[in-house]
């Protein structure tokens, strides 16, 4: 990660949300002057996002895993599959995820987005062994169509999925 003041990051974050697209071509630049950073490749994925290229964004988190594999960094590859509905490679990378950081994935709310995924799948055990490992204080507001609020609301929204999912709704 580039050695940027609390000032440079936030102003980056202002104009990833004002003008993603300045923000893509700021990043690309940076990608072009180094392109074995894995956190230049990471921040351009963001902006992909923000602009609904998610296959620009995939390649870009996919590149950033390919030189240094973290846990943060899988968790967003999963989000973009998810989003794709590509759902069992999503688990895949939730669970690598996992087992780097088995400790910090609950604070990444990586519980919430596998009983997501499994949910989606109609794989009530999973789903509900994933909302288990939610944190008793959990609350979210429900990211990229995940179940939104406290632990028991997650729980009785994936419960409510998986019985949809039964019934082909």
């Amino acid at each position: 990660m580039p050695d940027l003041s609390l000032k440079d990051l936030e102003a980056q974050h202002e104009l990833l949300l004002a003008d993603p697209e300045r923000y893509v071509a700021l990043k690309t630049y940076e990608v072009s002057k180094n392109p074995g950073d894995p956190y230049a490749h990471f921040c351009r994925h963001q902006g992909w996002l923000r602009l609904g290229n998610l296959d620009a964004a995939l390649a870009d988190i996919n590149a950033s895993i390919a030189l240094e594999a973290k846990p943060i960094v899988y968790l967003c590859r999963g989000q973009i599959l998810c989003r794709l509905g590509r759902y069992r490679a999503a688990l895949e990378d939730f669970d690598r995820a996992e087992s780097l950081d088995p400790a910090g994935w609950p604070d990444l709310w990586g519980p919430l987005h596998q009983a997501d995924c499994h949910s989606r799948l109609g794989d009530a055990a999973e789903a509900l062994a994933a909302c288990a490992k939610l944190k008793e204080d959990h609350w979210t507001p429900g990211l990229d169509g995940a179940p939104a609020g406290s632990k028991q609301d997650v729980i009785a929204e994936v419960r409510r999925r998986i019985a949809m999912f039964r019934t082909g709704r």
